[in-house]
């Protein structure tokens, strides 16, 4: 993502920090308060170095639609060179669970690494790791990754 680019929140993600419909996580929430249309991704980076990989996350708020770039700025000038499976549906998936689940993500990860990279085959990954998520860490958590996950699997979501 280039440095200077300034995102901006999207309806949906104004809904989300009212209403926390996705149950983000602590970080990926404080992201999406600071993308504020005036803040390039190199000020972002700055502010949350030590805390996240910020343009993973900004590409998971990308992908659940909840910031966007200004209009007309195209797909391909948004990425590094080195970012071009970045949006694939695993990716979103992978970085939707760390990001949610932390520490706890490990066996979750795995599962999702196992899998094939189209949305159809995601699916049962993802429902296996939502019933591994209930047993191992809460109902509440399991709730949040099938919905984040879902949005992701959708198709609505931008993905490349």
């Amino acid at each position: 993502m280039q440095p200077e680019l300034i995102l901006r929140k999207t309806a949906a993600g104004v809904a989300e920090l009212e209403k926390r419909a996705l149950g983000l996580g602590m970080a990926m929430r404080r992201l999406l308060i600071m993308v504020d249309g005036h803040r390039n991704v190199a000020d972002l980076m700055h502010a949350n170095a030590a805390s996240m990989d910020v343009v993973a996350t900004l590409d998971q708020l990308l992908a659940l639609d909840l910031i966007a770039a200004p209009a007309g700025t195209s797909a391909a000038s948004m990425q590094s060179g080195d970012a071009q499976n970045a949006g694939s549906p695993r990716q979103a998936l992978l970085h939707m669970a760390e990001t949610l689940l932390g520490a706890g993500a490990g066996a979750v990860v795995n599962k999702l690494r196992n899998a094939a990279d189209e949305r159809a085959e995601l699916q049962p990954a993802v429902d296996a790791c939502v019933r591994l998520i209930r047993l191992t860490i809460d109902e509440n958590k399991a709730a949040d990754f099938r919905r984040q996950a879902e949005v992701i699997l959708s198709g609505n979501a931008t993905l490349n």
